[in-house]
């Protein structure tokens, strides 16, 4: 998917907010977003570190572009160690198993590169 948005800076404002305010971003995190962060903050084990978060380029003209970084494999040469995550959007009228389901199909295409057959 991908989505175009478009704006403009409030006047005074630093630039970086346009980056601080949109990630991580709404379908990951579910609405209130300030509400789910405090919840993810509380409730999961690990930080999520660039997971649900963003890579990308702006230019000397502030044109910018910026991808979301989903079902990335990352490495932490200091502990030697290899790590993912993966989740859905659960909802209102989420039913767990489907959810646990969806997550583990998610996971399954980074945990398949290392199992054989």
């Amino acid at each position: 998917m991908i989505s175009t948005i478009s704006g403009t800076l409030e006047e005074g404002r630093p630039f970086t907010d346009t980056l601080k305010y949109s990630f991580p971003m709404g379908s990951m995190t579910g609405a209130p977003k300030i509400k789910v962060m405090e919840l993810i903050d509380r409730y999961e084990d690990t930080r999520r570190e660039l997971f649900s978060g963003t890579v990308g380029y702006i230019t000397p003209d502030a044109d910018f572009d910026f991808n979301v970084i989903i079902r990335s494999l990352f490495y932490n040469s200091e502990l030697r160690r290899l790590s993912y995550q993966s989740g859905g959007a659960i909802t209102y009228d989420s039913q767990p198993e489907s959810e646990w389901e969806e997550m583990r199909l998610k996971a399954w295409a980074l945990e398949r590169i290392f199992t054989k057959g």
